[in-house]
């Protein structure tokens, strides 16, 4: 029995009696000096609502056996004496009875006789209270700590043992008292002058570390690195000794909080060790709260590009686990699945249990992580549960909420402007109404979300009330705050003002202040810091200034450009001298040149892409691999070492890799005209976008066709899943709803024809019918040809050669859309002849010359010999048509050997006369 009073409780039934005894249980959670983690089991089990319900309501009395059987509250680095065992029982039987909070205090100050662990264990109670407490009400409770309670405590500090002092420093700091109190002071003091002195003398524990970590940065009101330098003899020891899961989970907790400290040395011990511990099974799916804190602390932004392999591992033993997780642990493994896009086998196990989490929590933080899942027959559905939360005040009062509605904002591509608008006119009224907002800079969150939601949407929308508050508060945080003398705070700011201006003479310069500043910190910028600030740059450029670029504005853009240039070769220099950047670095480095044209022709641009050569494979996961493929395209640079390395890493991580990551990889190795060693690797390419088919947009299938049909190595199942009317469909519905309808439905449309004309012309097996005919033509008639100087060059040399415009035609299109520049008709004599009035695919002994004119975006940026896959291809179906294809090089043609007199004229004859 645990209770002697059931009766007066009003409640005799056996549900009640265990419901108590977890109450008990839970008490023993919370003891410090307990199994290790307590503070971690305890803050999971007092979140419980029945638990707290139960707690609440209802005065419970131990009862203790011959031997006082009632375990302790909690134990000291000492064992209790009888005297003080027999306090703690006394103790327990007085807060077991207590009603209210008020009822608490009152006894808490009336018993001086306690000491300093009873005093720490009235304060885990009052814990226990203010988390079912009302806003308010919370508040009152802090201040009644502060005034009735920690005076008392104070005097008693001196008597603490660290694991005492940690944890009522962590439940002071939860219940937000702060750090300014002097009670809280000198706990925190105190507990840092026990582990400095501890250092190679005496091992702190791993909980009391814990604990004090967590703390420690609740608000982030110290330096970290400063506060906390002891404590890494002392997890170095712990890392050394690590055997359990307890430790497991608590050192995950201590390497997360304390990352700053933590060098590459001790996190490769770590994770040697979680290796081994998994190989073990001494953690598995079976410990899944172990994993999830190693995942969350392996994910950390610093270095989750380095761990992949590991978190990859570790999502794989959570996988079975997913149905039963809590709420926010499930969110937490889908955001890292999102970010890192693997394992695959994850995909189908998170839509199913994302979907089931929103039907029970009808939350924007629940809906965020489904959305990304959604098929296209659920998002209209989705998208009212969206427009029904953004109205919901409720909804925006739940943490970080802004971020999980542009989470949703996203991924369900939602491109109506009231429902935009709706949304940013929410986030300026949650910046008004909420100080904390704009005192700890949060609001830069919102720059980045709105310059990235504007670059979606083609640059077409604008909230200009949200861009004239952010900007004000941007120059006013660069002008008078400490954020405008931290370089990586000043380049978020400064990239957004940089980008929508709403600054004095903003339609002809930037405010002199930001360039004085980036001149002054120049040497400090870090990588990051200038991928951002040309990120504005970018904005402004296209935005404010596309149609007219005044002077004085040129000449600032002109020296931000050096100062970028500048910090790229400083960064690269830098990495020459120590380590190579990793891929992830390197990655940035590119694209902050690539933002602007004036940067992609530098020297800087070029030795950046040229240090991909230097990649060390074993940096590569998906999100690298989908950076670089994204930087190869946009720059049509050629790394033939680099794009293997690629391919390999689709055979190698077949089963993990994502349907969406191989049309990344597939799309760039076509449009570069690479063909990888092995076809092995596009073999299991195949195979992956069958299984991932249904989870693709439709643009990344007919993409990824395409490449493989370039290769000749497209299953016809794929072929016959294309082709059909459910996909055709598909895309249109796609269309219907896509971010960009200036742009993207063009695409869509012509990546369409182009796979069916490639399976028309390589594939006549799989019967596909050429259907493309009326929008070729409908393009046709839309599209104006301008002849360029190159063009107009070579019809004057071609006139004077052949002696009359009727011997070759300009501007041909072919039947299935190809356009030829030049088309010439040789008889059997070798003799031109007039074009006939109807295309023919053979004619007897007659022979079909094409000119095709290759400007220098032809070929690969690095490599004029290296055509890229689209001319190749083209290439080959025009010989299918019967053609002769010659090429002429743009970069040959204007060359200086060609200036010469008479030149320009030979080299076309001798062209011809190759062919005859």
């Amino acid at each position: 029995m645990y209770f002697n009073c059931l009766p007066r409780m009003h409640c005799n039934s056996l549900q009640y009696m265990l419901h108590m005894r977890q109450v008990l249980l839970l008490r023993q959670y919370v003891n410090i000096g307990a199994k290790p983690a307590t503070h971690d089991r305890a803050d999971s089990l007092l979140r419980c609502p029945q638990h707290i319900k139960l707690y609440g309501k209802h005065r419970t009395h131990s009862v203790d056996s011959a031997n006082n059987g009632h375990q302790h509250i909690y134990t000291g680095k000492d064992e209790l004496d009888k005297k003080a065992a027999t306090n703690h029982n006394d103790l327990n039987f007085q807060l077991n009875t207590m009603l209210s909070i008020d009822e608490m205090m009152a006894s808490s100050l009336s018993q001086n006789s306690f000491d300093a662990k009873q005093q720490v264990h009235w304060i885990t109670m009052l814990w226990i209270y203010y988390q079912r407490l009302q806003i308010t009400e919370k508040s009152s409770l802090t201040k009644q700590l502060q005034t009735q309670l920690l005076p008392h405590i104070l005097t008693q500090i001196s008597d603490m043992h660290i694991n005492e002092l940690s944890c009522c420093y962590l439940y002071l700091r939860k219940m937000n008292v702060p750090n300014s109190d002097y009670a809280v002071q000198s706990m925190l003091t105190r507990a840092l002058k026990i582990i400095e002195d501890g250092v190679g003398k005496e091992l702190i524990s791993l909980q009391a570390l814990s604990r004090l970590s967590v703390a420690i940065n609740l608000e982030r009101d110290f330096f970290t690195p400063l506060v906390c330098k002891h404590f890494k003899p002392h997890l170095e020891q712990h890392v050394a000794d690590c055997q359990t899961e307890d430790q497991v989970r608590l050192l995950s907790t201590c390497l997360f909080q304390l990352h700053a400290i933590i060098d590459q040395d001790l996190l490769k011990v770590y994770k040697r060790h979680i290796t081994e511990l998994l190989q073990r099974n001494i953690i598995s799916s079976h410990t899944p709260k172990a994993l999830l804190k190693l995942l969350h602390m392996l994910n950390l932004p610093v270095w989750s590009n380095q761990n992949t392999a590991l978190i990859r591992q570790l999502m794989l033993e959570l996988r079975s686990c997913l149905p039963h997780l809590e709420p926010n642990d499930l969110k937490s493994v889908c955001r890292t699945f999102l970010h890192h896009q693997e394992p695959a086998e994850l995909m189908k196990p998170l839509k199913d249990a994302t979907a089931a989490l929103f039907q029970k929590e009808s939350s924007a933080d629940a809906l965020s992580c489904a959305v990304p899942f959604v098929d296209l027959q659920q998002r209209d559905v989705y998208i009212q549960q969206f427009r029904k939360l953004l109205n919901s005040k409720s909804a925006w009062e739940l943490p970080n909420a802004s971020g999980h509605f542009f989470s949703i904002l996203r991924a369900l591509k939602i491109a109506d402007v009231h429902d935009c608008d709706s949304y940013w006119s929410a986030v300026i009224r949650k910046l008004e109404g909420c100080p904390n907002e704009q005192a700890h800079f949060r609001f830069l969150r919102h720059c980045q979300r709105y310059m990235n939601f504007n670059n979606n949407l083609g640059g077409t929308y604008r909230h200009f009330g949200f861009e004239r508050m952010l900007s004000r508060l941007c120059l006013d945080a660069i002008e008078n705050s400490v954020a405008g003398r931290l370089p990586s705070k000043f380049a978020h700011l400064a990239a957004f003002v940089f980008a929508y201006g709403h600054t004095p003479f903003g339609w002809k310069k930037f405010p002199n202040i930001l360039l004085s500043k980036i001149l002054a910190m120049t040497p400090q910028f870090s990588i990051h810091d200038c991928f951002v600030m040309s990120r504005g740059m970018q904005i402004a450029s296209e935005l404010r200034f596309r149609h007219h670029m005044p002077s004085i504005l040129s000449m600032q853009l002109s020296t931000i450009d050096g100062i970028l240039i500048a910090c790229s070769e400083r960064h690269l220099s830098t990495s020459e001298e120590g380590q190579p950047l990793n891929a992830s670095d390197l990655s940035i480095i590119v694209r902050t040149l690539s933002h602007r044209k004036s940067l992609k022709n530098t020297q800087v641009y070029r030795q950046a892409l040229a240090r991909y050569k230097t990649v060390n494979n074993e940096d590569l996961n998906s999100r690298v691999v989908r950076d670089m493929a994204y930087n190869f395209n946009a720059s049509h640079f050629f790394v033939p070492e680099l794009l293997e390395s690629m391919f390999d890493y689709v055979a190698q991580r077949h089963n993990h890799i994502t349907g969406d990551t191989v049309e990344k990889v597939l799309t760039c190795a076509y449009n570069l005209g690479y063909s990888p060693a092995s076809f092995k690797s596009l073999e299991y390419a195949a195979e992956i976008l069958l299984r991932d088919f249904d989870y693709m947009s439709g643009l990344s299938v007919v993409q990824s066709c395409l490449a493989l049909c370039f290769y000749k190595c497209i299953p016809e199942q794929l072929v016959n899943r294309v082709f059909c009317v459910k996909f055709i469909q598909r895309i249109e519905d796609e269309i219907q709803v896509c971010y960009s309808k200036a742009t993207y439905p063009g695409l869509v449309l012509n990546r369409v024809m182009q796979l069916n004309r490639t399976v028309c012309l390589d594939l006549p097996e799989s019967n596909v019918p050429w259907f493309q005919q009326n929008y070729v033509e409908a393009h046709l008639s839309k599209k104006s040809f301008t002849p360029s100087e190159f063009s107009s060059e070579i019809t004057n040399y071609l006139q004077d050669l052949l002696k009359d415009d009727k011997y070759f035609r300009c501007n041909h299109t072919t039947p299935y859309g190809y356009h030829i520049d030049f088309v010439i008709h040789f008889g059997k004599d070798n003799k031109p002849l007039p074009a006939p009035a109807i295309e023919a695919t053979m004619l007897d002994r007659i022979t079909k010359v094409a000119i095709l004119l290759l400007k220098l975006d032809s070929f690969c940026e690095n490599d004029l010999t290296a055509l890229r896959g689209s001319e190749l291809l083209k290439m080959k179906h025009l010989e299918m048509m019967g053609y002769k294809v010659l090429q002429i090089n743009e970069h040959d043609w204007n060359s200086k050997y060609m200036k010469a007199p008479g030149a320009k004229a030979n080299y076309l004859k001798c062209l011809l006369q190759i062919t005859t």
